[in-house]
């Protein structure tokens, strides 16, 4: 899998890195990961787009575009598991009524990637 970061020159940064994005991918099961060919590291300042959420999936490229300049490192993680999740359980978008039932399925992975030294 490809991941790309996009370029900036100022402050806000990342929250998370190219290599915690890496284990973010090592530690979810397989069948999250396979629809996914690379993930894009936006230099876009969430709160400046017009987007519902920082973390944005497109199946017909199947890349994962983060926009986390700014954001808190674990809400992003989580963010990228909950899609993860969802697009390995082929919910597509998140169900309001599902979001419990993601949070629970993504709960042990972040506890391992948050106890993880990158």
């Amino acid at each position: 899998m490809k991941i790309v970061i996009g370029k900036f020159s100022n402050e806000p940064f990342h929250a998370l890195s190219k290599k915690e994005v890496s284990l973010l991918f090592k530690l979810v099961p397989r069948e999250w990961e396979t629809q996914v060919s690379s993930v894009m590291l936006s230099s876009k300042v969430f709160k400046k787009t017009k987007l519902a959420k920082p973390v944005e999936y497109t199946a017909s490229s199947k890349q994962l575009c983060i926009f986390s300049r700014g954001l808190v490192r674990e809400d992003i993680a989580r963010q990228v598991l909950l899609e993860l999740a969802a697009i390995g359980a082929e919910h597509g978008e998140h169900d309001p009524d599902k979001a419990c039932e993601l949070d629970t399925m993504i709960r042990p992975y972040l506890v391992k990637f948050l106890k993880a030294r990158v």
